[in-house]
């Protein structure tokens, strides 16, 4: 059992070594899933079944890695009624299916809001697209030497330091909301530059001013990207230092031309065993260069995680930077099996008009026995609101909404190579003009390494 939990906290605290890409070892591994629930808005149905194929290769001085999601799911229509199920490759996971079905759930603001002219329909695509995972992803790698590699993938995960994330991966059956669940119509799954073909291959870029990231047009918005990974779907090299204490990397991202060349550079160093420095520019040389920096200080049982953003950093004509920062505080219960993890983050927004965004959240974790644990996540996250709002009598109790996330789970070590996990995780949603509603999910996770 202390090793689910501990992949749990390791989820939450940076390795001071070489971070791979997603799988940190050679092995194939299998994540399946079936549950249940009620999306935003809707009713209790059966939601299907996802499974997530892993595999990771070293071969001298090569290494490849796969990854597929396909799915068996329920499609339903506008009024939530099961209309078949449908198998194939997908996007979707637990987590997103709770927000509803992609493309069909818009979510109608009252009368009044489309009148003033500056709100309008708030839609509930923006939940969705801040938890879809990748279908599939594929990383090559050269080790040139021991020092140096090259790669070149969809998902290389090059990772210089902490940052809000959902647990471990979307897949996983530990994830959960992330920065309080607010809601943004912001994709960074490949982190690209541009689409290079008709393929849905989310860009970096980050506009605080689109509709699902401003006030008014997503129920609680307030989300900030923090651009910790500098590559991502690209062609990278990076230089690592033998005893680990220096990361030096730069990659051309997905989308990169000549015309409007973008580079994406990070930097990670480890003075001492205590800390890590991290620093990283996503799109350099663009006007919506995204900048990242943080810090790592770990001890045995204690380990506190810093990190900041600023976004957008040179379309100050339109205002449409944005701040984030945070901090996560892991530590073990001395004499216990029981682990904590406290996080707070605050994001800001250059448009005057836009308040700050605030969320919290706890993961607690323990041992039952050998075999069996149990963890919790809960959080709260309290949106921006538009100030000009006020100006507008019909408005005045209006705010930026908030968020209440809770999932309790037990975890079960079979074997050293099978777990199973199951889950219940609740949702309230309580939009800027005071209408709440509900999701859950429940179902039970299988990950098996061969």
């Amino acid at each position: 059992m202390k090793k689910i939990l501990a992949t749990i906290v390791a989820s939450a605290i940076l390795g001071f070594g070489a971070n791979a890409q997603v799988l940190d070892k050679e092995q194939m591994k299998n994540t399946a899933w079936v549950g249940v629930g009620a999306p935003l808005g809707g009713d209790a149905m059966a939601y299907g079944f996802t499974d997530t194929f892993q595999t990771r290769f070293d071969r001298g001085k090569f290494t490849v890695e796969a990854m597929l999601n396909w799915s068996f799911l329920a499609n339903y229509d506008n009024e939530y009624n099961v209309d078949n199920f449908q198998f194939g490759t997908s996007n979707r996971n637990p987590l997103s299916l709770k927000y509803g079905n992609w493309g069909d759930n818009t979510v109608k603001a009252e009368a009044r809001a489309a009148n003033l002219g500056i709100f309008g329909d708030y839609n509930n695509h923006a939940n969705v697209s801040n938890t879809l995972q990748d279908s599939y992803y594929v990383n090559f790698l050269y080790h040139i030497n021991k020092n140096v590699d090259f790669g070149v993938g969809t998902k290389l995960n090059w990772q210089v330091g902490p940052a809000p994330k959902y647990g471990s991966w979307l897949w996983e059956h530990d994830a959960h909301v992330r920065q309080g669940g607010f809601s943004t119509s912001y994709d960074d799954r490949s982190g690209s530059f541009a689409q290079t073909s008709s393929e849905d291959a989310g860009t970096y870029r980050y506009y605080v001013h689109a509709a699902g990231n401003r006030p008014g047009t997503a129920d609680v918005v307030g989300f900030v990207p923090f651009a910790n990974k500098y590559a991502k779907r690209a062609l990278g090299v990076r230089f690592l230092a033998d005893n680990d204490q220096l990361e030096i990397g730069a990659a051309l991202p997905n989308g990169f031309n000549t015309d409007d060349p973008v580079l994406n550079t990070g930097i990670k160093f480890v003075p001492a065993k205590w800390l890590l420095l991290p620093a990283a520019f996503e799109g350099l040389l663009d006007d919506g260069t995204n900048f990242y920096t943080g810090a790592t200080i770990g001890f045995e049982k204690l380990t506190l995680d810093l990190y900041f953003a600023a976004d957008s950093l040179f379309t100050s004509p339109d205002n449409d930077q944005a701040y984030g920062t945070g901090a996560a505080l892991t530590f073990k219960i001395p004499n216990s099996s029981i682990t904590l993890r406290p996080e707070f983050g605050a994001n800001f927004f250059e448009d005057d008009n836009y308040t700050a965004a605030l969320y919290s959240g706890i993961m607690f974790s323990m041992d039952l026995n050998k075999q069996l644990g149990f963890n919790i996540w809960s959080s709260i996250a309290f949106g921006s609101k538009d100030k000009r709002w006020d100006d507008y009598a019909e408005t005045d109790d209006w705010d930026g909404g908030h968020v209440f996330d809770i999932r309790p789970e037990l975890t079960f070590a079979y074997t050293k190579n099978t777990s199973f996990a199951a889950y219940f995780d609740f949702e309230q949603r309580t939009a800027f003009d005071g209408k709440s509603r509900k999701c859950w999910a429940t179902g039970l996770f299988w990950t098996y390494i061969f």
